[in-house]
């Protein structure tokens, strides 16, 4: 990724996408029309205060056009004054964003540990024996499944999480997933489905501590369990063990 901004235009479905969480542009220096404002710059400091939406922003555009192009990228980058490069690290760094074109329905298996343990080694063969290896369409050619990380649903495992990409984005995870199940998903319907899986969601979970129990929340953002995040679990059991 390049450190200079694109000179691509988004599409507007990408612009919707990222105003859809940053509201309309109200600079040129920020992504809006030019000669509105003239060569006065607007917003500097309140496009910098609005970094922590990248995330956010980066899920829009995910969800809205399937992928995250680099003029969409761009866009974003613009609008809250981010380096093109720190944002291009940030959404390769989590599977469930795109940097190429993806068909916008997509099943996501779990193969990390937690699933591997309950037969998503299993569940994978059989998904490459019956619809076809990781990221080959089925003959619907709007739907493929993926091998995922750790999806933060260890308590469904094996899981699927179901993401559908387009104006109205949607996702849902299913529990204990058959080849039957995924199937079923890919062709549009639903099959033993837990509920929706928001992927914004802070997912509890118990940890015993001394007999008591102390609940630490972990974030899941679409990929894997983060450094920062057991390391505040690690925190939190401390002062659990240092207070009791």
């Amino acid at each position: 990724m390049d450190l200079r901004l694109t000179n691509q235009e988004p599409t507007e479905a990408e612009r919707a996408a990222v105003d859809s969480v940053l509201g309309p542009p109200d600079s040129a220096w920020v992504g809006g029309d030019r000669g509105d404002d003239g060569h006065a710059a607007h917003g500097g400091h309140a496009a910098r205060a609005q970094r922590h939406l990248l995330l956010p922003v980066l899920h829009a555009l995910q969800g809205r056009v399937g992928w995250i192009s680099q003029a969409g990228l761009g866009y974003a980058c613009r609008r809250l004054t981010v380096p093109p490069a720190e944002a291009y690290g940030v959404a390769s760094f989590y599977a469930l964003f795109a940097l190429e074109p993806r068909a916008p329905v997509v099943a996501h298996v779990c193969t990390d540990i937690a699933c591997m343990c309950s037969g998503s080694g299993e569940l994978v063969a059989e998904l490459e024996r019956t619809i076809g290896p990781s990221g080959e369409r089925p003959s619907n050619g709007s739907a493929i499944w993926l091998e995922s990380p750790c999806l933060g649903l260890c308590e469904q495992a094996p899981a699927v999480l179901v993401t559908r990409a387009g104006e109205t984005p949607g996702d849902h995870s299913i529990s204990n997933a058959t080849a039957a199940d995924v199937s079923a998903a890919l062709a549009g319907t639903r099959a033993n489905v837990a509920g929706n899986a928001d992927v914004y969601r802070l997912a509890r979970s118990p940890i015993q501590v001394n007999d008591g129990r102390v609940w630490f929340e972990r974030k899941v953002a679409g990929g894997m369990a983060l450094e920062h995040t057991l390391r505040e679990a690690v925190n939190r059991v401390r002062y659990a063990r240092a207070t009791t």
